[in-house]
């Protein structure tokens, strides 16, 4: 968990300025770096939401108001949809808004949590990520290589581009598996040593 999450077992104080270990330290700046990263990517991906508020209620007015309607446009749109999903992904998880399936998550002691929250990414999330990306590669080089584009009568071209967004998003919810890995461990270091 970032220290984004309200409700995450962490402290808000920035750990930089208390960690002694460098190894720990370098790598909880590296981790925020990584951090601020996926967030400054998501909240430029979130503008496309408005593009797509714009794009839906042009075609519903086009489509009501005129009768006419755009097969390019409606496949825009999920195009759109799509690469905010992708893209979105990660920040979602970094906000700590992604579905806990466990429910006694909230009843385990600070140091359980620290611990799941450090295995979970690690075990589940960077792993499933990468073989997601890496299988989808070649899904999208399919894609690219016959040029795929709509089988609609006037429906976008270069479908392949859209296929790419497959592997990027889940390289970049791998990367944030990574930063709540090391920000997870980071923690739980220093847990351990104000305990003793």
């Amino acid at each position: 968990m970032t220290e984004h999450d309200s409700s995450s077992v962490y402290t808000t104080v920035p750990l930089e300025s208390v960690l002694t270990n460098p190894i720990a330290s370098g790598l909880y700046r590296w981790s925020r770096r990584l951090d601020w990263f996926i967030e400054k990517i998501s909240q430029s991906v979130a503008w496309l939401t408005l593009v797509l508020v714009l794009l839906v209620a042009f075609d519903v007015g086009a489509r009501y108001l005129f009768h006419r309607s755009w097969v390019a446009e409606q496949e825009l749109e999920w195009h759109i949809l799509a690469v905010i999903a992708m893209m979105a992904a990660a920040y979602t998880l970094q906000q700590g808004e992604h579905v806990r399936v466990d429910v006694f998550y909230q009843y385990y002691s600070d140091r359980v949590k620290m611990w799941m929250d450090a295995l979970f990414p690690l075990l589940i999330v960077i792993p499933v990520g990468l073989t997601i990306a890496f299988m989808s590669v070649h899904f999208f080089q399919m894609a690219y290589a016959i040029g795929e584009g709509s089988p609609d009568p006037g429906g976008l071209p270069y479908r392949w581009v859209i296929k790419a967004f497959i592997p990027l998003g889940f390289l970049l919810v791998s990367l944030q598996g990574v930063v709540m890995t090391i920000q997870a461990f980071v923690h739980l270091y220093q847990h351990d040593k104000s305990e003793k």
